[in-house]
Parts: structure tokens; sequence; C-alpha cells
């Protein structure tokens, strides 16, 4: 039944242990072991990457990430098959620029909850949801369709790219504690970096590389920080231990910033090479933190984001309508 396919990566010989659910046939699924099949699908918008970078870069690094993960998986779990549904580019918090698509939080957990009734329904148990997003209206909705899904039905879904940020950053998406050890990157180069910046431009080098303008190279570093002591706020958030409150004032902070630019971080210093290194690294961290999913050793509710406690502020219709409006948040796109 196992059947190898070539996916989004620069090696186009690579073999993964995966199947594509929109190939197989009817008989096909009579033929799976639920028990050792784990579904996994990509939720990643379409959405404006900078200057340079295309519209799905968010879907291309989850799957992207999500292939590796797989691959270092299979080392240990031979017996396991992995089933991946097409892509959903349903999605909150996205860039608010002509060529984002955005949708409500409620449309990210009641397609989620539905997709994960159809799943268990017949009979599949390990759910595993992708994205490379850091939208917290975006991640915390996948967080709450997930639970929502497993109290109903006694699955095990979970938001890969939530059990990663808590595992990693505590909630932030600075990464630079991760990646500054690699060669071609500096721990500067790395702070402040959300958004089509280092991170993102040498992944997407490395997974699709000639969709990348090569005007990359001229952007200068901006970010949230260097923007605030241009504007001679200064920077209030450099070095600040991740908490809540932090992540909740960095949220607002962050809103505003990107109705004016559509970057945060140095693209330019980004090579293919350091795409590999950053893609390698993170998959052998998530293969590390699956593998301890897997084993049991870690719950599905143990998998949420640390915004989770307060869920709600990032999920009710009404209060996102009040804080944007509180903080005189402008949106091209919704």
């Amino acid at each position: 039944m196992n059947q190898t396919l070539t996916l989004h990566a620069p090696q186009p010989d690579a073999k993964r242990q995966v199947l594509e659910w929109k190939h197989l046939r009817g008989p096909d699924f009579e033929k799976l072991d639920r028990s050792k099949t784990v579904v996994c699908v990509s939720v990643s918008p379409l959405e404006v990457h900078g200057p340079h970078l295309p519209m799905n870069t968010d879907y291309f690094e989850a799957e992207g990430l999500t292939t590796r993960t797989i691959e270092m998986l299979h080392e240990d779990h031979p017996d396991l098959t992995f089933l991946r549904l097409p892509p959903l580019y349903i999605a909150s918090d996205v860039l608010p620029h002509p060529g984002s698509v955005m949708f409500r939080s409620s449309t990210i957990i009641n397609v989620l909850t539905d997709l994960g009734r159809s799943l268990a329904k017949q009979g599949f148990v390990h759910i595993w949801v992708s994205s490379f997003h850091g939208g917290p209206r975006h991640f915390v909705p996948i967080d709450v369709a997930c639970h929502k899904t497993n109290k109903r039905f006694g699955t095990k879904m979970i938001c890969i790219f939530s059990l990663l940020i808590k595992r990693l950053t505590q909630g932030a998406t600075d990464l630079s504690d991760i990646l500054s050890h690699l060669d071609g990157v500096s721990r500067t180069d790395l702070e402040g970096d959300s958004h089509a910046g280092v991170v993102e431009t040498a992944m997407m080098l490395h997974l699709l590389g000639d969709q990348v303008d090569p005007n990359y190279k001229e952007l200068e570093q901006v970010t949230v920080a260097i923007k605030r002591e241009r504007e001679g706020r200064g920077s209030n958030t450099k070095g600040t231990k991740p908490s809540l409150g932090t992540l909740l004032k960095g949220f607002r902070e962050k809103l505003k910033y990107y109705e004016e630019e559509t970057y945060a971080g140095h693209p330019a210093v980004a090579t293919p090479e350091l795409g590999r290194q950053i893609l390698e690294t993170l998959s052998s961290h998530s293969a590390e933190a699956l593998r301890e999913v897997l084993a049991g050793k870690i719950q599905p509710h143990e998998c949420y984001s640390p915004l989770w406690p307060v869920r709600w502020v990032f999920t009710h219709r009404w209060i996102g309508w009040m804080f944007e409006k509180l903080n005189g948040y402008r949106s091209q796109v919704w």
C-alpha cells in the first residue's frame, strides 16, 4: 500500500513515506490501518510577504517542515503511514495589504472541527495540523478546533505550530535563541525577525528559490523595534522575558506595524544554504516533540500554545473588533 512521492523539497529524488489523499481511490482507504495512520493537513494563508516572496510562502514552509519532520520520524516509526490532505488557505491575522486573503477566526474553528469530525467518523485518530503563520488569531483557533474535536470524538488532533512555539519560544516569534548558532546569520540579524525576514526568505530560497525576487538582497533590515527607535519611541521589548502581558502588547504593536510594512527582519542576508539549516533545525525540534506525542509522553491538551489560557481574547469576534477599534487598526482587505 505504501507509495513514495516527491514533495516540495530541493532534492527531487528524496523519497517520503507519505500518501496524498487526493490521489487515493476508494478501495485504498479500506487497506489503511487507522491506528498506524497519521493524517496531516497544512492550514496557512495566502498572504503578502514583503515585496520579494510569493503569497503561498507560509504554505510551502509548513509543507517543507512537515515533510522533513516525517522523514526523520520514519527512521524510528517505519510502520507509520502519513496521509496528507490538500492544503487549506484559511487564516486570520494576515497582513492588511492587497493580495492577502482573510478569514474570521470562527471560520477556522468551524472548518477544522468539521474536518476533524469527518476524519474521526472514518476511524482516524492521529490528526496533525501544520502551519507556519504566527498570527495568534490563527493558531489559537486551530488549538480550539483540536480541543473540541478531541473532547467529542477521542481523537488526538494537534497543532504542530503551537507545540513548537510552546517548546521553543514560549509563544514569541523571535527565533534568535534557536537559530543564532547557524552559519551565515547572527543574533542581530534574527532579532525582531517575524515575517518575510531572513528566516522565511532563506527557507523559501531553499524550498522554492525560483519564486523569490532576487531584489531581496537590496532590502534593508527593519523590525518593530528599529521602527520604534527611528520614531524616537525606543524599544521596550528587547530582552523582555515572554509572558502573556508582553505577548499581548507585542501583538498590538505588530498589528499597527504591518499597516505600513510588509516584512520584519533582515532578508538580505538569506541564502539557500541557511534555509536548509533552518529547516533542518526546526524539523529536528518538531520530530523530537512529535516522538513524545506518539509515545504518549505528551498529551494533546499539552500541545496548546502559551496563549491557551486567554484563548477567548483571540477567538471572540466582538473582543477582536473592539481591540482593533481601540487601536485604530486599518485593513485594506477586511
